[in-house]
């Protein structure tokens, strides 16, 4: 009697315990032939690894996962491997995936620090060129004038440009101022400003407000000093013309003598330049 009272005290006590761990939700991982109950890859990676005597940590008796047996999933140890072989991949090919992508991240980025730093460079030879450029036409203009800056010549230059481009913006202006210097320094022309200037045959000037007697009348303004002073600097835009007009005031005669005759350069506001 009293054996029969211990062996219904065991199997209760067996019933008690096996409803303890199906609401605690414990998995048993004894053996690879047992079923395990897995919640997700991170549980499923250590069940295999226990079940495949992969890990020490485990204890012998179970792997214990949180939550409720209803959120369970039973599926065999073959099951498991092939799961954790899927798993395995799928991380590697993400792991290539990130690695391939920063390589290219890097290599793009070295690239274009390339290309900036070619651009700069790039920058940097044209400015000195220029520099260069600037710096002969200034020894240029000083060997055939001498130094014009707060002289009488630079007030030539300074009317002549406000009569012909007072309404133009400053590259007009310093490309008028241009045109000058450039007759300047060719040997066909005058070899100063005023010879320039004033140069004519007859009673027929080259620059017709010195004809109409504009150029005396004039009010030379900042922007035209300012011009001017750029352009004695040695800068220059004017792609070596020698001539400009404005077609819609210039007699029908010279525009045709500018066609047949001359170059056409280029058009900035409302002159036209030529060589």
């Amino acid at each position: 009697m009293r054996i029969k009272w211990l062996q219904v005290s065991i199997l209760i006590g067996l019933l008690v315990l096996e409803m303890t761990f199906q609401q605690t939700g414990t998995v048993v991982a004894k053996a690879p032939e047992r079923t395990y109950e897995i919640r997700s890859d991170a549980e499923l990676v250590n069940v295999a690894m226990f079940a495949t005597g992969g890990e020490d940590h485990f204890s012998d008796s179970a792997y214990y996962s949180e939550g409720t047996a209803s959120d369970t999933t039973v599926i065999s140890s073959v099951e498991i491997a092939e799961h954790i072989t899927k798993w395995r991949a799928d991380k590697a090919q993400k792991e290539e995936a990130e690695r391939i992508r920063k390589q290219r991240e890097i290599q793009e980025k070295k690239l274009k620090q390339m290309k900036e730093e070619k651009r700069k460079e790039r920058i940097r030879k044209a400015r000195l060129a220029r520099l260069r450029k600037e710096k002969a036409r200034r020894k240029a203009i000083e060997k055939k004038c001498g130094k014009i800056r707060g002289t009488e010549t630079e007030e030539v230059l300074c009317r002549i440009v406000e009569a012909e481009a007072g309404g133009e913006d400053l590259e007009g202006r310093m490309l008028v101022a241009n045109v000058v210097l450039n007759r300047v320094i060719n040997k066909h022309f005058p070899n100063s400003v005023r010879g320039v200037v004033f140069a004519h045959r007859g009673s027929r000037y080259q620059f017709s407000p010195v004809s109409n007697g504009s150029y005396y009348s004039v009010h030379v303004s900042k922007g035209t000093k300012k011009a001017v002073r750029e352009a004695l600097k040695g800068k220059d835009t004017s792609q070596g013309a020698l001539y400009f007009m404005e077609r819609a005031l210039a007699e029908s005669g010279n525009v045709s003598w500018f066609d047949r005759c001359l170059t056409r350069l280029f058009r900035h506001g409302c002159h036209e330049f030529y060589k």
